[in-house]
């Protein structure tokens, strides 16, 4: 557990200096909420800028964790990983912890950003309970699938543009498995498929336990597949 936790303060500090400000890049989101606040106080309409709060912080939240390992390649810092007293595992549990610890951050940056969205639009926080509902549980998901299918791909090749390229070739296939889907099956059938899942979801007693369903399937494949690609990676 102490190789993990040295791993895990280590990446944190790769962390926060290759981000050049330390954790300054999320105070832009409450930024963001003050100005779309006051340009939905003057011509009334504020509930867009939701949107806008919204994926600024999961933007910063979603780049933060994969800096560190651009620090690595960029940096050759490496070869730190061949003398700190923890093995390869470690190493990829302890960067994994990152993760939750982000999601954190961003459940937290987000409360905050849409509190600050309402007050300033309103000047109240009426409704502010809903949008967090809506908003943060998904926000915070999606942003940890999207770093438990990047971690292999970092892991697997030390360049980030071609993780990157098999992430686009990811949703390429996935917006072409959404296309065939839609041309084979009948437009009423589908339409009533997602309205269904759709309202399902929105039942925290079976959105929440079924995300969480998911997020631990995904840990169970993504981690041991970084800890292989790890394992034959020369320092």
């Amino acid at each position: 557990m102490r190789a993990v936790l040295v791993s895990f303060r280590l990446d944190m500090a790769r962390i926060a200096v290759s981000s050049a400000s330390g954790f300054v890049p999320f105070l832009l989101p409450l930024l963001f909420a003050v100005i779309f606040g006051l340009a939905g106080r003057a011509d009334g309409g504020a509930d867009f800028a939701t949107g806008g709060v919204v994926g600024s912080v999961l933007g910063v939240g979603t780049i933060l964790p994969i800096s560190a390992f651009s620090y690595e390649w960029l940096e050759q810092h490496g070869r730190m990983n061949g003398i700190i007293p923890a093995d390869r595992t470690h190493q990829v549990i302890g960067r994994y912890l990152t993760l939750p610890v982000f999601a954190a951050i961003i459940v937290a940056e987000m409360t905050l950003a849409l509190a600050i969205l309402h007050l300033t639009a309103h000047g109240n926080l009426n409704g502010l309970a809903q949008t967090l509902t809506s908003s943060v549980l998904g926000s915070t998901w999606s942003f940890m699938v999207f770093e438990l299918v990047l971690f292999p791909l970092f892991y697997r090749w030390n360049d980030m543009r071609k993780a990157l390229l098999c992430v686009a070739a990811f949703f390429v296939g996935v917006a072409l498995l959404v296309t065939v889907t839609l041309y084979l099956v009948p437009e009423d059938a589908f339409d009533a498929f997602g309205d269904a899942v759709a309202q399902a979801m929105a039942n925290p007693a079976v959105g929440i336990p079924a995300g969480l369903g998911v997020l631990v399937v995904m840990t169970a494949v993504s981690l041991p597949v970084s800890i292989a690609c790890r394992r034959r990676k020369e320092f």
